[in-house]
């Protein structure tokens, strides 16, 4: 071969890998001169604007129903549109700027099912109504299915193969939680995170205990795959958030990101205010109450959201928190579920946590306001 086919055959070479490069979706440089946050006096967050889940939310949110917020007050009743995805009319929920967890509100009709599933990322639900059936199929093995009814919660094995359909003569609305924000960040990439075909066999296996399996493993922590009744299921006791508050934690179906607990509040009582560096969903099971959510220094600018059963908010990342149930009748405890992500902070060394353990006087007198205003309500002395 002469010098010039060499150079030619070079030059051809060199187009070729020119052009297919462009062909390639072409990622974005990182902002160089990203958006800060102030979170303490001496402290910044940068706010995270220009990610890969940011990116892929912008590029999908046309072709889905969508919620962007803090609050929605009832899930229970929260309108919704045809998802196509899952084949029934849902609600896909972006809170504040998080981007370890998302949500979900599904409805299923009557005698219906979502369409079968499976993903890269864990998911975290609480059933309003049934009875119904989850259907699992792990890779290479038997199909398995077990009954849910209401007031469940479960949580699907990543990456496992999965249906759920609707048994009973009502609707079942579903609230989940996931992780996929945080998968997506990691990989970056839509295929990977639903068209990968590994087996965690070690998360979940077709074993014939799966949805029975639980064990009480220490003060405040189960280790489950299903919990039939989540209002129902005994708590600790968890004095360190506020004198005669419970708690249980669960970790479920061997799933390594997404953390759920339940902590109940007796009447007259409340939490103490906190902040950490997760995200956190919260949705409240049972009661009516109010909760306050404010940034380092600012009490004045707090936000009060005012709940009952079916309610979901989320305090912004770094936000003190804080849960109150005003109701003073012993009767009229309250519940809320959470949904976070503290696990994988922890595993990354990120895990932030912080509780104030002198009540703001300008909340106490607040909530004390609240509980006479109950009493008179109810003519109680």
């Amino acid at each position: 071969m002469n010098i010039k086919s060499i150079v030619l055959s070079t030059v051809l070479l060199s187009m070729c890998v020119v052009a297919s490069l462009g062909a390639q979706e072409k990622r974005s440089p990182p902002n160089s001169n990203p958006e800060r946050e102030r979170i303490t006096p001496t402290s910044f967050r940068v706010k995270p604007t220009d990610t890969p889940y940011e990116r892929w939310f912008a590029d999908n949110k046309a072709s889905m129903p969508y919620y962007e917020g803090l609050l929605i007050q009832d899930a229970r009743t929260e309108p919704l549109e045809h998802w196509e995805q899952f084949g029934v009319d849902g609600l896909y929920i972006k809170m504040a700027d998080y981007q370890i967890t998302d949500g979900w509100i599904l409805e299923i009709p009557p005698g219906g099912s979502i369409k079968p599933q499976r993903h890269l990322f864990e998911a975290g639900m609480y059933f309003f109504g049934g009875p119904g059936r989850i259907m699992l199929q792990q890779e290479g093995r038997r199909p398995q299915q077990f009954e849910f009814g209401h007031r469940a919660l479960y949580s699907v094995p990543t990456n496992v193969r999965y249906q759920i359909f609707n048994d009973s003569d009502d609707v079942v609305r579903i609230v989940a939680v996931t992780s996929f924000p945080f998968t997506m960040n990691s990989f970056d990439n839509v295929d990977f995170v639903f068209d990968n075909d590994f087996a965690f066999t070690d998360r979940y296996d077709a074993e014939e205990d799966y949805a029975t399996y639980s064990e009480h493993t220490g003060d405040n922590d189960t280790v489950t795959n299903f919990v039939p009744d989540a209002l129902e299921f005994e708590l600790d006791s968890y004095d360190h958030r506020g004198k005669g508050t419970t708690n249980m934690h669960w970790k479920m179906s061997g799933n390594a990101i997404i953390d759920m607990h339940v902590s109940e509040m007796p009447g007259g009582l409340y939490k103490k205010a906190h902040r950490h560096s997760s995200d956190a969903f919260i949705l409240l099971t049972s009661g009516k109450g109010y909760s306050l959510t404010w940034p380092e220094g600012r009490y004045e600018d707090r936000i009060r959201v005012d709940w009952q059963e079916g309610t979901i908010f989320v305090p912004p990342i770094y936000w003190y928190h804080q849960h109150m149930n005003p109701d003073p009748r012993p009767e009229n405890s309250a519940r809320y579920l959470a949904i976070n992500a503290p696990p994988i902070v922890v595993s990354l060394g990120l895990r932030f946590n912080d509780q104030i353990e002198e009540d703001v006087p300008a909340m106490k007198q607040e909530f004390e306001d609240e509980v006479a205003k109950i009493k008179a309500e109810i003519g109680m002395e």
